[in-house]
């Protein structure tokens, strides 16, 4: 009976050990609590993350793995942004006798640790705010029309307002590539991706939810999860898609994790939250 148990958990150690290495360089990042929602800067030296719920925001170093809180309000990490430079980012917050409506924009400088209020900025912006510069022509935004469930698209600059998906449907989760030239879209649980002005065709190119575009703009990759009664999450896969055909491709395929939330660190390395353990973790996807 002793041998019996012996083979049946080296057998399920093994099956273990083969399922975490389908992840190619597969790294644990060493932090102490439940994170989920990572968001990789720009030059892929700090992470934004947050509790369960979206209840604050915290920013992580990669190279020392050092996590600092910024904010513990409730909701507010949902929707945060990188500034372009990688020297400061955006989110929101609300009081806790407050609607999430009622959110305001915030900005938090890396080096001086400050938190500044940016009235002019609607909260529905993030993420796709990136900051201002002044040598742009254009800034645009998007986010989701709640009247009319429409994405539109705003120039921050000319102040110019415009529908993006003029299909039907009731659209959410809009995500701006990083030239601002294409927009990836949910309608239900399919995902399509436009061009900015909404003139060209949608391109279906799969199912889940997108999180993160490649920093070359080539890719997109998100998740997919699985639920047997519509409530509770039984298990997550990452897939990547082509911005320009039907063509998702499945990246990982195990039962120990539920990976979700993947956001890109560079264009063949990726950062996930398994939302079983809300341990963080990195990868090659190539």
């Amino acid at each position: 009976m002793k041998k019996r148990l012996f083979y049946y958990f080296l057998f399920a150690f093994s099956i273990t050990i083969s399922n975490a290495q389908e992840l190619k360089n597969l790294e644990r990042i060493n932090l102490e609590g439940y994170f989920t929602n990572p968001v990789v800067s720009p030059n892929g030296k700090f992470v934004l993350l947050t509790n369960e719920h979206f209840n604050g925001v915290f920013l992580l170093n990669l190279s020392t793995q050092e996590v600092n809180k910024i904010s513990e309000k409730q909701g507010s990490g949902y929707g945060y942004s990188w500034d372009r430079n990688s020297e400061s980012f955006y989110f929101k917050q609300k009081n806790k006798d407050e609607f999430y409506s009622n959110s305001k924009t915030y900005s938090y400088t890396i080096n001086n640790k400050e938190i500044t209020e940016l009235p002019e900025i609607n909260h529905n912006y993030l993420p796709s705010f990136n900051g201002f510069y002044k040598e742009n022509e254009s800034q645009i935004v998007v986010y989701t029309n709640l009247e009319t469930l429409k994405i539109h698209a705003r120039d921050l600059i000319s102040q110019k307002d415009w529908v993006v998906t003029n299909d039907e449907g009731q659209f959410y989760n809009a995500l701006l590539s990083h030239d601002s030239k294409k927009v990836a879209v949910h309608n239900g649980a399919d995902i399509y991706v436009y061009d900015i002005y909404g003139k060209e065709e949608s391109i279906k190119i799969g199912t889940g939810i997108a999180t993160s575009w490649s920093p070359n703009d080539n890719y997109l990759i998100g998740f997919l999860d699985q639920s047997s009664d519509g409530h509770t999450i039984d298990n997550s896969e990452i897939y990547i898609f082509s911005p320009a055909k039907y063509s998702p491709k499945k990246l990982t395929n195990t039962e120990v994790f539920s990976e979700m939330f993947p956001s890109f660190i560079e264009n063949d390395r990726i950062l996930f939250s398994d939302d079983k353990t809300g341990r963080i973790y990195s990868f090659n996807i190539k």
